[in-house]
């Protein structure tokens, strides 16, 4: 099964509207994964590195196809619009290559103790 465009239209590689289904649902797992990635920054314990790979290591795949998609799209575009859909795969591809080596990297820290220290102070300075 070819999955380029076909020889008489010239479409991108899975329609836009495929492209955009992907791109949406890229943009919310690269979102939960920036969510997980701040639990786990102020988390109480320190996450595996085997269960912060269950969580990076599907978003790395996804962002692999979504990057293959997009360098997809911008071969046979014919309109502006087939090209920034592109390049908003490409974006957000990297987005997703960033935000789960963030995740991978990240550790507890006392980030945690700092800012409920810094609450504590701005709760005695507020005038009552």
């Amino acid at each position: 099964m070819w999955l380029g465009p076909s020889k008489d239209d010239g479409q991108p590689v899975l329609g836009p509207a495929v492209s955009l289904t992907v791109l949406v649902l890229s943009l919310v797992l690269t979102a939960i994964a920036a969510v997980l990635s701040v639990v786990i920054w102020y988390g109480t314990r320190e996450w595996s590195r085997g269960r912060r790979w269950a969580v990076a290591g599907p978003l790395v795949v996804v962002a692999v196809g979504v990057a293959v998609l997009g360098v997809g799209s911008l071969f046979p575009a014919r309109w502006a619009g087939d090209v920034m859909l592109g390049c908003l795969l490409l974006i957000a591809a990297a987005a997703m290559a960033a935000v789960s080596a963030q995740v991978v990297r990240v550790r507890p820290s006392a980030a945690r103790d700092r800012l409920r220290k810094r609450f504590e102070e701005l709760r005695k300075d507020r005038p009552r």
